[in-house]
């Protein structure tokens, strides 16, 4: 299974696992629901005792009073009904204590009957002892059936209770193991390949075969692609003074690539091992926190545990786009730019909800241009989010804004902001894997720049950058010939 994929099941298992704990969190709470909704039953109750021995002692009637406690007697078996759902329903039925509905339909219909009793004798229809006789049937009724609801619902929390928690224990165990366990796979492929690519070749070892038994998936693939491509150059060499000026060159960008690929092996592992520890670690405060009956608590920590989750998601996605930005595609048609800025707003709506920063984005083409698409979307959408992001708060009128236009040969975008600006000390750095600037307001990967880059490299373009406090500007130049 290749990395990606395993990261993929990751996500997958830690998802289902905290839907499941927060689903058992719910249920075990309903059942403290269903005995307040019986306690309340026996509140309303009483006061509606008191109001018929004020009647047996012949005083007044409060007749609107009685109406009213009739009412909220009747309001608890309703709410009752409606949580019960169909999981509910059928665990009842497993333990036989389904009757735990006829009493609460018994009641209301009661509470009905009572309420008819009511509003006759407000007609005159019904003589004050009528009237009372009716009231005490209902009260031993109402009593009768709260005595009666308590055993079935305690049978049934105690049920959930026993079923729940060693299955969210099961559950939770399990997918430490074997999430632990990828991320050890993963870890060891990615050690593995950087120890290969880094030792010093032996005369006896082929590095054919010690890539076959040590590296696998987009690992492989990745290293076969690179030793294919300095075996090309090697082979178009014609005289020894090329040849040692390609050696050297072809040796430097090995290098590079190695200590790149060290560096993206260390990064990613780094970032990828942070969040799935944090899920660890809060998995097992979940299952304390149910066991001490703490819901609130597990929820929150359930809630934390599928944040980082999400943004495991957002690395593994970024690293895939990072895969895929040097491979093209035959697919190239006219890019619509106006749609394209329309669709990444709509992607960027999280984004701009609440951003006082105002977006400008003008479009001078004078020929269509024809690529693709997809590639166009991310460089525009990485540089105009991240001048959303970086914003400068103490500034009053925040801007971002796009120009796309093309002038005799060349075609161009620019972004400029008046946001935070780049440190002059990291302006270097803009376009490394994982680097990020400003510490308290980025939430990315670190990804996205390096990513731009690609993308403009593969079009054979060029990309520059002047920021200062005032802002900052990200200007785009590519060969109108290879986008027509």
């Amino acid at each position: 299974m290749n990395i990606s994929r395993k990261l993929m099941l990751i996500v997958i298992l830690t998802a289902a696992e905290v839907s499941i704990t927060v689903y058992s969190a719910f249920e075990i709470a309903k059942g403290a629901k269903f005995h307040q909704l019986n306690f309340l039953h026996l509140k309303y109750t009483h006061q509606l005792t008191k109001s018929v021995k004020k009647i047996e002692n012949d005083l007044p009637i409060d007749i609107n009073t009685i109406e009213s406690d009739i009412l909220l007697i009747r309001q608890q078996p309703i709410e009752c009904i409606e949580e019960i759902n169909p999981l509910n329903y059928a665990v009842m039925k497993f333990i036989n204590t389904e009757q735990t509905l006829t009493i609460c339909e018994k009641d209301i219909e009661i509470a009905d009957r009572t309420l008819l009793s009511v509003t006759q004798y407000k007609k005159g229809e019904l003589s004050r002892d009528d009237f009372l006789l009716n009231l005490n049937v209902a009260l031993v009724s109402f009593n009768k059936h709260s005595e009666m609801f308590e055993e079935p619902i305690r049978k049934t929390v105690s049920f959930i209770l026993m079923t729940l928690i060693p299955l969210v224990i099961v559950i939770s165990f399990f997918n430490i193991i074997f999430i632990s366990y990828l991320s050890r796979t993963i870890s060891s492929s990615i050690r593995n390949l950087t120890l290969l690519l880094s030792s010093k070749p032996e005369s006896n070892i082929n590095l054919d075969d010690e890539l076959d038994i040590k590296t696998s998936g987009e690992l492989k693939a990745l290293v076969i692609a690179a030793r294919q491509r300095i075996k090309n150059d090697l082979l178009n060499i014609e005289n020894s003074i090329e040849l040692k000026e390609i050696i050297n060159s072809q040796t430097a960008s090995l290098q590079q690539a190695n200590d790149e690929l060290a560096q993206f092996a260390y990064r990613a592992s780094h970032d990828l091992k942070s969040p799935l520890s944090g899920a660890k670690s809060l998995a097992h405060f979940v299952i304390e926190d149910i066991k001490a009956g703490d819901t609130e608590e597990a929820s929150r920590n359930a809630l934390v545990i599928y944040q980082q989750m999400e943004k495991l998601e957002t690395l593994v996605v970024d690293i895939l786009l990072l895969a895929k930005a040097e491979i093209g595609s035959e697919d190239r048609d006219v890019i619509d730019f106006n749609q394209l800025i329309i669709d990444m707003k709509e992607r960027l709506t999280w984004l701009m909800k609440d951003n006082p920063c105002t977006l400008e984005t003008t479009i001078n083409l004078s020929v269509p241009i024809k690529s693709e698409k997809a590639r166009f979307a991310q460089i525009i959408e990485n540089l105009i989010s991240n001048g959303l992001k970086y914003y400068d708060r103490n500034k009053d009128s925040p801007y971002v804004r796009c120009d796309i236009f093309n002038e005799q040969e060349t075609f161009f975008i620019t972004v400029t902001d008046n946001g935070m600006g780049i440190p002059q000390k990291h302006k270097g750095e803009v376009f490394d894997m994982f680097k990020r600037f400003h510490a308290q307001t980025s939430t990315g990967s670190g990804l996205g720049m390096a990513l731009v880059k690609k993308h403009i490299e593969y079009l054979n373009g060029e990309i520059s950058l002047q920021s200062s406090d005032k802002g900052t500007t990200f200007k785009i130049v590519i060969p109108l010939d290879k986008l027509i």
